[in-house]
C-alpha cells in the first residue's frame, strides 16, 4: 500500500499544473506554453485547426499549411471580421476592417485602418488611421498615416505620404474619385471632386473642391481651394485667385489661361479671353523678346500678300496725293503713326504685307518716271 502511494505521489508531483484560469509565480525562462521536441505547435477551435507555429517560428493559419495559393481564406490578426461573403481579406491592426462581412481582397494594415468601411472590395490601407473613415467604395489605395482617412464614398484613389488626400473635414456624403495624391499632405483637404493629381510635399493642400486639376513640385497650387483643369508645375508656383478654371504656371515664368499662353513677369495678368489692349486675339504673350534663327509666318489666302497693286485696276495714289498726306500727317498712308505702334504694337504679318505694299508702289512710280525720263531724252535728242 505505501508503494502504491509513493508512486502515485511522484506522479502528481511531476504533473503539468498550467491553470485555465491564470497562473502565479511563472518564469518566463521556464515556464511556457510549447512542445520539447520538433513538432508544431496547433492551435484549435472546436477541435478544427486555426493557427499552427513550427519549429522555425513560422506561423499559418486555418490549416493552410501547403505550398500554394489559397484562395477563400482571410487573415486577421488584432481585429478583422469574417463574413460569409467576405475572403481574401488581409488584416493586421487594432480597430481594422472591422465593419464589413462582405468585403473582398482588402488589406488593412494599422490601427483603425479601413475601420468604418461598410460596403466595397480590393481597398489598401497601409498606416494608422488609413481609410479610418471611409464608408464605401473599391479600389482604393491608402499609404502613410492618415491617407485617404476622411468620410465620404471614395472610388479609386490613390494616395501616399502621412496625410494625403486625409480630407479630415469631409463629411458622409462627400464623394471623391480617381484622385491621385503623392507627398506629405498632398491635396489634404479635398471635399468633392475626380481626377485631381498632386505630386510633391503639400501640394494643392488647400484645395477643397474640383476635378482635372494637375500640381507637381513642393507646395504647387497651394493657393487655390476651388476650380477645375488647372495645372502647376514647380515649387511654390500659385493660382492667381483661390477659385479658379484653366490655369497654367510653370515654374513662374510660363503662364495660361484658357489655352493663351504667356512667357515672361507680366504687371497684369494674361486676359482670359486672350484679347489684348488693341482688341486683337493673341494666343502667345511673350516678355523681353524671342530670338530665333528661323520665322514662318503663313498667309491665309491669295489677296492676303501685296500682289495685287500689280493689277491693271489698282488705283495708285498720285505722288502729289501722297505729298499731301505727309505734309497733313506725318507717316505714309496706311502706315501706322509713332504714337499708333506704341500704344497697339505692330502686327508682323501685317507690317510687312504693308511694307511690301509700299515697296511695290514705290516700284510703280520709278516706272512710271523712268517713262517719263525716256520721253524727255527723246525729246532732247530730236532737238539736236
Amino acid at each position: 500500500m505505501m508503494l502504491i502511494l509513493s508512486v502515485i505521489g511522484s506522479a502528481t508531483a511531476h504533473a503539468q499544473s498550467w491553470n485555465l484560469v491564470g497562473n502565479i509565480g511563472t518564469n518566463a525562462n521556464n515556464h511556457f506554453v510549447g512542445t520539447l521536441d520538433k513538432a508544431s505547435l496547433s492551435f484549435r477551435v472546436n477541435n478544427l485547426e486555426q493557427m499552427r507555429i513550427n519549429q522555425w517560428g513560422r506561423i499559418t493559419f486555418q490549416a493552410q499549411n501547403a505550398v500554394g495559393e489559397v484562395s477563400g481564406k482571410n487573415l486577421l490578426l488584432g481585429s478583422g471580421i469574417n463574413g460569409l461573403n467576405g475572403f481574401n481579406n488581409t488584416v493586421f491592426g487594432l480597430g481594422a476592417f472591422t465593419v464589413n462581412p462582405g468585403g473582398r481582397s482588402a488589406t488593412a494594415i494599422g490601427n483603425n485602418v479601413l475601420a468604418a468601411l461598410s460596403t466595397g472590395d480590393r481597398n489598401t490601407g497601409l498606416g494608422a488611421n488609413a481609410l479610418r473613415l471611409t464608408t464605401g467604395g473599391s479600389d482604393n489605395t491608402g499609404i502613410g498615416m492618415g491617407a485617404l482617412e476622411g468620410a465620404g464614398t471614395l472610388e479609386a484613389n490613390t494616395a501616399v505620404g502621412q496625410g494625403a488626400l486625409a480630407r479630415t473635414t469631409a463629411v458622409a456624403t462627400d464623394n471623391i474619385s480617381y484622385n491621385t495624391a503623392v507627398g506629405h499632405q498632398a491635396m489634404t483637404n479635398l471635399g468633392t471632386g475626380e481626377a485631381n493629381c498632386a505630386l510633391g510635399y503639400q501640394t494643392l493642400q488647400a484645395f477643397q473642391n474640383g476635378s482635372n486639376n494637375i500640381a507637381i513640385g513642393r507646395t504647387a497650387g497651394f493657393n487655390l481651394e476651388k476650380g477645375e483643369n488647372n495645372i502647376f508645375i514647380g515649387t511654390e508656383t500659385p493660382a492667381t485667385g483661390t477659385a479658379v478654371d484653366n490655369e497654367l504656371n510653370i515654374g513662374n515664368w510660363i503662364f495660361g489661361v484658357n489655352g493663351t499662353i504667356g512667357i515672361g513677369t507680366f504687371t497684369n495678368p494674361l486676359p482670359a479671353d486672350g484679347i489684348a489692349p488693341d482688341g486683337e486675339k493673341y494666343k502667345l504673350f511673350v516678355k523681353d523678346g524671342i530670338r530665333t534663327e528661323k520665322l514662318k509666318v503663313d498667309v491665309a489666302a491669295n489677296n492676303g500678300w501685296a500682289d495685287y497693286v500689280f493689277h491693271k485696276d489698282y488705283q495708285l495714289l498720285s505722288l502729289k496725293e501722297v505729298e499731301s498726306f505727309i505734309s497733313k500727317n506725318g507717316h505714309l498712308p496706311e502706315v501706322p503713326s509713332t504714337e499708333e505702334a506704341i500704344k497697339n504694337g505692330v502686327e508682323l504679318k501685317a507690317m510687312n504685307i504693308l511694307l511690301l505694299k509700299k515697296i511695290e508702289e514705290l516700284t510703280l512710280y520709278t516706272i512710271e518716271q523712268q517713262k517719263r525720263l525716256e520721253v524727255l531724252e527723246k525729246k532732247m535728242v530730236s532737238q539736236n
